[in-house]
């Protein structure tokens, strides 16, 4: 049998040592073995750890994976209660609070007129009573300092987030309002699940439109990038062409 020390279990599995100890705390995890001060971990944490990962990936949260585990004869409607996966964001990405020497750093600038910028494209918001901002994902701030590392100006490259976030925003509301166009095609407007056939129907439904939707999203996300790059090479050649002649 193969042991781990949580090190180890943890690079084996794709996690952190933080996230295995919080699954022991919430029940998820077993105990691991003890020799002396050192936790020893097994195949079945790793197995654990595993399909926690998958779950998480295909938009469970960890309330619904300890039904999973911890009562493996749980129904699916039991475990995800329709209100939970309506009401639950799908971003795992936690806000996080910065500074403006902190945003100067990644960004370039972090006086005024560049906070109002953040703020009205979506990527900051203020803190009252401090200079601090709150990165709405603090993922965004950094995707967008490696462009403007690479050379690019701060305006061009918020207001290009801005305007690709809007359009993202769009095409998902169409998806989101193909499921509830399913609800009401065949329970009628204003139905709620009653029984737990009806939930695990429902969740199942909301569940299986976001994985397609992620999916579809970012095969269609490859595919636009690679259609606008060749736009873009075939402008670039086109006016690279007309400069030598000209």
């Amino acid at each position: 049998m193969t042991e781990y020390r949580i090190d180890d279990l943890a690079r084996e599995s794709g996690t952190t040592t933080r996230n295995i100890r919080g699954y022991q705390e919430r029940g998820l995890l077993p105990a691991p073995l003890r020799r002396g001060r050192v936790a020893i971990y097994t195949e079945r944490h790793l197995a654990n750890l595993r399909a926690i990962n998958d779950l998480l990936g295909k938009g469970f949260n960890l309330k619904h994976i300890a039904t999973f585990l911890t009562n493996p004869r749980a129904r699916v409607g039991e475990a995800l209660e329709l209100a939970d996966v309506l009401g639950e964001h799908w971003s795992r990405e936690p806000s996080r609070r910065m500074s403006r020497r902190e945003l100067a750093a990644k960004l370039g600038a972090a006086d005024d007129e560049t906070i109002d910028r953040l703020v009205n494209a979506g990527i900051v918001s203020r803190i009252d009573g401090s200079s601090d901002v709150q990165a709405i994902d603090s993922r965004i701030v950094g995707n967008l300092a490696t462009l403007i590392d690479r050379g690019m100006p701060f305006e061009s490259v918020v207001a290009a987030h801005a305007e690709f976030t809007d359009k993202l925003s769009e095409a998902v509301r169409v998806l989101m309002r193909a499921a509830h166009d399913e609800f009401i095609r065949r329970e009628g407007i204003g139905w709620t699940p009653t029984t737990p056939d009806e939930v695990a129907w429902a969740t199942d439904l909301i569940a299986a439109m976001r994985r397609v939707a992620t999916a579809n999203a970012y095969s269609a996300l490859d595919r636009a990038l690679d259609s606008a790059l060749d736009e873009q090479l075939r402008e670039h050649e086109q006016a690279s062409t007309s400069r030598q002649q000209a």
